[in-house]
């Protein structure tokens, strides 16, 4: 699977740093994200249930930050288990740029799905990681600016579970 997308965020880039890098902050925003630890230098702990194609998975995984230039970018790369479901792994390509008085944020994203995971179909996968993705940077978005989130439909909750 290979997703690419951006979005200009109202910030100024290293306040979007600091909050990519923010453990506490993110589990908030990640759908399904049940827990979340770690720091830059050790690497990320994270748990998150989450449905995809009919399957629910528990995904227990790491991911660390390699190549950082703290207010520019970096690589995340990591994966996890979802023990009979399958697994993932993948890594993204986070890029930072001032535009105007805000910053530009862009990423690319490749992944692997194994075991039962492989099997869903790819177009229910990209679309399904689409929305993810999509829902993410909005309500990213809105929390670095402080302002509610209008949304349509289960994806733009901004509540975590």
């Amino acid at each position: 699977m290979q997703l690419t997308g951006e979005k200009i965020l109202a910030a100024p880039p290293e306040a979007v740093w600091t909050a990519l890098i923010d453990p506490v902050f993110l589990k908030a925003l990640i759908p399904g994200c049940q827990e979340m630890s770690g720091s830059p230098e050790a690497g990320y702990d994270i748990v998150v249930e989450r449905g995809v194609g009919g399957m629910t998975a528990r995904m227990t995984g790491r991911f660390d930050l390699r190549e950082v230039q703290p207010g520019q970018g970096c690589l995340l790369v990591g994966g996890g288990s979802g023990g009979a479901v399958g697994q993932a792994r993948g890594k993204a390509r986070i890029r930072l740029s001032p535009e105007g008085r805000g910053t530009r944020l862009a990423w690319d994203i490749a992944a692997e799905l194994e075991g039962k995971l492989a099997g869903i179909p790819q177009f229910v996968v990209n679309m399904a990681a689409r929305k993810v993705a999509d829902g993410f940077v909005e309500r990213f978005a809105a929390a670095l600016e402080r302002r509610p989130v209008q949304t349509k439909g289960w994806l733009g909750r901004i509540v975590p579970r």
